[in-house]
């Protein structure tokens, strides 16, 4: 029998009956198909969820209809942070076994079925050579800035109404959930220094003048929105810049001087900034209110606290197993109808993503979700890299105080743009392909 591999071209190798759909399959640029779903993964982060979700079913489609399929699957097998990431799918697959509502527990099995395939199906996409990244990272940071621009127009045009809602906890106007898409501002901030780092353009110089402008604007809009989670990513994310110029330049006062102009904007903010004032000033009363227990049933930080509680009761309790991705949310509103009963009733779960996860699936879970979620950025020391580190110092800061992965766009968002860092990162390690690469 010969071992010689399917010739595209020719298809003598396969069956007469199949070689009209090895010639159409042979025919598909797999990289302009992946670039396109990727744009509409991007794309449906803001405008819609059905969008998104096409993206990424059409992405895995492209791999399963793909001639190099095998020679993809036994590169991804050999590609650890690609298989790492499936774990988390593992963890909350495998704690159904213990789930006792079977229908929550499917529900967040479907929400981690991104994990699952996404790693998969980005290594159909040939090639993402420096130019595809780039560009690709520049139409996400043109997209998210156009929706900050309108989001502030709304606040200016409703001004006086908007600060007065801040005092009650609520925020201005966003195209989707307003820590998600915090999130994403603070990550554009990253991309737009490091799109100024790489001295990319992509026609005219004067890009370079408009990404700095627009880098800027972002910085001014976290904090005219005043979401903590994106606050507290982009100091987290400043703070990392300034060691970076500490560790790789030795440069001392520049990093002194971020650091020093990172207070001094969080001072102008609290002064001179009412959305910002008024958020500051109602977390501090909501932690007043909470350890008298007066009136909390309508503060969303209470709700977050009382939440924090309960995971580490779970955690107690079944410190080996938790008590299964399908009970969570029950156990979590158990806990809270005993211990805050004011606080009961909002279907609420942990805002941790890793107490999340221990409480579904225990220590050996946590463990295993952190390793896995960890190990693209350990990869190959992907960690040199500064747009994927400043990434990730973003993530790690929202799932501290968020349960960020249990949403389908917080899901998106993470497995998307780690996976075209690695994609990246990892292109000169690729297979060779059989069709030719495309180039945006």
């Amino acid at each position: 029998m010969s071992n010689q591999k399917p010739d595209t071209e020719q298809h003598g190798d396969f069956p007469q009956g199949l070689k009209g759909l090895a010639g159409a399959l042979a025919q598909i640029d797999h990289q302009f198909v992946g670039v396109v779903c990727i744009l509409f993964i991007m794309g449906g982060m803001v405008a819609s969820e059905a969008m998104m979700s096409m993206g990424m079913i059409f992405l895995a489609a492209s791999a399963v209809f793909n001639l190099n399929f095998p020679d993809n699957m036994r590169h991804f097998f050999k590609h650890r942070a690609l298989v790492a990431l499936m774990l988390i799918f593992v963890v909350y697959f495998v704690s159904g076994l213990w789930s006792e509502n079977t229908a929550w527990w499917l529900d967040r099995v479907r929400m981690k079925l991104p994990f699952l395939l996404m790693p998969m199906a980005i290594v159909s996409i040939p090639r993402l050579d420096r130019q595809v990244y780039l560009k690709l990272l520049y139409a996400f940071f043109i997209w998210i800035s156009l929706a900050s621009l309108h989001s502030l127009a709304l606040y200016l045009a409703d001004y006086e109404a908007i600060n007065s809602a801040y005092r009650e906890g609520r925020v201005l106007p966003t195209p989707v959930q307003h820590i998600r898409f915090s999130l994403m501002v603070a990550f554009c901030v990253a991309v737009g220094a490091y799109l100024l780092r790489e001295r990319f353009v992509w026609k005219y110089r004067w890009e370079r003048r408009l990404i700095q402008i627009v880098t800027i604007f972002l910085i001014v809009y976290l904090h005219i929105l005043a979401v903590r989670s994106g606050l507290l990513a982009l100091y987290a994310m400043m703070l990392y810049y300034a060691a970076l110029l500490v560790w790789e330049r030795k440069q001392y006062l520049l990093a002194g001087g971020l650091a020093v102009a990172m207070a001094v904007a969080g001072w102008l903010a609290y002064q001179y900034v009412p959305s910002f004032q008024n958020r500051i000033n109602y977390s501090l009363y909501t932690f007043r209110v909470f350890e008298k227990q007066e009136q909390i049933s309508d503060l969303s930080d209470a709700r977050r606290i009382g939440s924090l509680y309960a995971a580490a009761d779970m955690l107690k309790s079944h410190p080996l197993t938790g008590v299964g991705a399908g009970d969570v949310r029950d156990a979590t509103d158990a806990y809270l109808q005993q211990h805050y009963p004011s606080l009961a009733g909002f279907q609420l779960m942990p805002h941790n993503q890793f107490l999340h996860a221990g409480a579904s699936a225990g220590i050996p879970g946590m463990l295993i979700f952190t390793l896995a979620l960890l190990w693209p950025l350990l990869y190959r020391r992907a960690w040199r890299d500064p747009l994927l580190t400043a990434f990730y110092v973003l993530m790690l800061s929202s799932c501290m105080v968020e349960h960020t992965l249990e949403t389908q766009l917080g899901t998106a968002f993470f497995i998307l743009f780690a996976l075209m860092a690695l994609r990246y990162l990892d292109e000169p390690h690729a297979p060779r392909q059989r069709n030719a690469a495309w180039k945006l």
